[in-house]
């Protein structure tokens, strides 16, 4: 937290115990009669709030913008797969912190009327990855190759409290909210192996329930006006931010969640009420000063624990996530910020790295190296990723290389099975740097390490990355 922050909390001590809150429990308020009028006192709400809301804030933007903003073109409206039929390149700008390492699936759901039928096609010895989040960033399911198998299943995502009958053979998972998310990932070997991983791609469906066996598939049409407009703008700008909060919480409710409830309470208490409404303008001027300064401070409290928010080894952050991402408030919120829908770590691990041994911030202007001895210990695969710091995406670059992994054609390993990794924006004059160099953009970049289908050294910590070396 910026001492501009410290400094207006420990002028109030009124706001102390309300803004604290927001890295540890939630308590609910005793009662809520009146909006707050106090800017101090909604100030410290609003910090609160909004780093409760981001995860889910942050989705539902990726939500709108995928699915109903004019100015990008609709990719695919709820309720159906956009089938992203070859690897991500610097060009793609639909998810931050991609890998290139698989082809993807990606699907809104609107749960509100039915059940949908997740159908996973047989899949033979092709690797695949399905995590299915609410609108919060928690994971209802994990299905992939080492949990589901090889001949695949069918499965119905069901909203929360729905009470009905399934067809013979189709698995029930019950979801957190309504309105969900998403993202299978199909292994690929390179482009050669690509048209075979597409054919499988092209199996996998959503079906609604009441459409299951019959011939065609039906989907409900969603009406634009339930899903009000939402950008990576909004998220900075506190009346927009706070009024659509109010409006997602109606959309997309997650029952009897304690946390939940205690933010609604919280929410209550400075005129956001899911069961009624929020109106911007009926707030005092003060309250409306005290939101903005809490949506711009909680907004860099985010970024700012963003580089550190899991432990750290080697100055690399080791996300070894589990189902359930929201615990902590800020830790939620900054794992959204990063990167969205990662999955639980029986899936595959994150180390993330934003600086070098040294502790010094990754920056083109150097050049560094990242020397495996041994790699990674894993059953599926495992690469190292670049991207810029400016967005969060693929470093441009003249070989088309965002990543080096265990499936990288020509890679140079040691005689003791180690293996070094060049990171610079120049192309290395060494053959050897050359075939092991992952070109890096001239500015600040930062660099995730994925390890799918992660072996039991990485997940108890006796296997950890290496610091990054400045050279």
């Amino acid at each position: 937290m910026r001492n501009t922050v410290g400094r207006a909390m420990g002028r109030h001590a009124g706001a102390i115990a309300l803004a604290t809150a927001c890295v540890g429990t939630w308590p609910a308020p005793a009662g809520a009669t009146e909006p707050a009028q106090d800017e101090n006192l909604a100030y410290a709400i609003g910090v609160q709030t909004y780093i409760g809301g981001f995860p889910l804030m942050d989705l539902y933007r990726t939500l709108w913008e995928t699915s109903f903003d004019p100015g990008r073109g609709h990719d695919r409206t709820l309720n159906e797969y956009f089938v992203f039929d070859r690897l991500i390149t610097s060009k793609d700008d639909w998810v931050i912190t991609p890998n290139n390492d698989t082809i993807y699936l990606r699907a809104f759901l609107d749960l509100r009327a039915e059940p949908i039928i997740l159908v996973i096609p047989p899949m033979g010895d092709r690797q695949y990855w399905v995590p299915v989040s609410d609108m919060r960033h928690d994971f209802d399911a994990n299905l992939s190759w080492d949990t589901v198998g090889a001949r695949g299943g069918a499965f119905a995502l069901c909203p929360p409290g729905w009470q009905g009958v399934l067809p013979d053979g189709v698995q029930r998972i019950d979801m957190g909210t309504p309105l969900i998310w998403t993202l299978p990932r199909i292994s690929v070997d390179g482009d050669a192996d690509l048209p075979a991983a597409v054919e499988l791609q092209k199996q996998f469906r959503l079906v609604p329930l009441s459409r299951w066996g019959a011939a065609g598939v039906t989907r409900p049409t969603p009406d634009p006006a339930d899903f009000p407009r939402f950008t990576r703008r909004e998220l900075t700008d506190a009346r927009e931010y706070f009024t659509t909060l109010n409006k997602v919480l109606r959309l997309s409710p997650r029952i009897g969640n304690p946390m939940d409830d205690a933010m609604d309470g919280w929410l209550r208490e400075i005129g956001v009420d899911p069961a009624t409404g929020f109106d911007w303008d009926q707030l005092s001027p003060q309250a409306q000063r005290g939101l903005e300064r809490a949506a711009a401070d909680a907004h860099r409290i985010i970024a700012e624990r963003m580089p550190r928010a899991v432990p750290v080894e080697n100055n690399w952050q080791l996300a070894r996530l589990d189902k359930r991402k929201s615990g902590d408030p800020v830790i939620a919120a900054a794992g959204a910020m990063l990167g969205l829908l990662w999955n639980p770590a029986e899936i595959s691990t994150y180390d993330i790295a934003f600086f070098d041994g040294a502790g010094a911030p990754l920056d083109g202007r150097n050049r560094y190296v990242l020397r495996y001895d041994p790699p990674p210990p894993v059953d599926g695969f495992w690469s190292v990723t670049m991207y810029s710091a400016e967005n969060q995406l693929f470093v441009p670059n003249k070989i088309d290389r965002y990543s080096f992994g265990d499936r990288t054609k020509g890679a140079v390993y040691g005689d003791d099975g180690s293996i070094e990794i060049f990171l610079q924006p120049e192309e290395p004059s060494d053959p050897r740097e050359r075939a092991n160099w992952l070109p890096a953009p001239k500015g600040r970049f930062y660099l995730v390490a994925r390890h799918y289908s992660p072996r039991g050294p990485i997940l108890t910590g006796d296997w950890v990355p290496p610091a990054i070396t400045k050279r």
